[in-house]
């Protein structure tokens, strides 16, 4: 009991330190609106460079251009919000006054299966994510499941679970793209927030 108790202790110190640092660097809000000077519509890298710098770090821009569709006018918002024992991250690109990416990187000590909202009639079929237990793709939507500490049994797992959804027409590798901004997230969100201890070896 004391050893569980040590370790969230410790969680809870780790991630205000990290809270504290993310709000330093201005991780925690942010708008970024871009604008294309033409009349045609340009690439989203054209339109708007740089956006959500935590959760879509390291996905490159070639990648984005075949998510988001070409506009004239773009929109990117990063959201992140700190309680105890959660860290949310949140992204949101628009173009011309669309919704037309979402990414949510969401930490939570706990141990439940990823929602289902992306499913069924429209989706496409359902399939799951090499290399993540818990994960599922649709045609516009991924989930995963990421765990930052290891499942005792007594709900004091702590877990990433991270969602890519897409707003636009289908193309032969879309579900492919938005499986690598998951795991890209992913990757990024548990260099961040899964800073627990023991962490599940890689």
């Amino acid at each position: 009991m004391e050893r569980v108790l040590m370790n969230r202790s410790l969680r809870i110190t780790l991630l205000t330190v990290l809270a504290v640092a993310l709000a330093a660097a201005g991780a925690l809000g942010g708008v970024l609106y871009g604008r294309g000077d033409g009349k045609d519509p340009e690439k989203f890298s054209e339109v708007l460079g740089d956006t959500c710098p935590t959760v879509l770090r390291g996905v490159p821009s070639s990648l984005l251009d075949r998510v988001v569709p070409a506009s004239r006018h773009a929109g990117g918002e990063q959201r992140m919000t700190y309680r105890k024992l959660e860290v949310n991250s949140h992204c949101r690109v628009t173009v011309d006054g669309r919704e037309a990416l979402r990414v949510d990187v969401a930490q939570h000590n706990s141990v439940h299966d990823p929602g289902r909202v992306g499913t069924g009639p429209g989706h496409g079929r359902t399939m799951s994510v090499p290399g993540y237990e818990k994960s599922w793709s649709s045609q516009d939507v991924v989930s995963l499941t990421v765990p930052c500490t290891k499942d005792t049994g007594n709900d004091n797992a702590t877990n990433l679970y991270v969602k890519a959804q897409a707003w636009r027409g289908q193309y032969g590798g879309l579900r492919e793209d938005l499986v690598r901004i998951a795991e890209r997230a992913a990757r990024t969100g548990r260099a961040l927030a899964c800073s627990a201890t023991p962490p599940v070896a890689d």
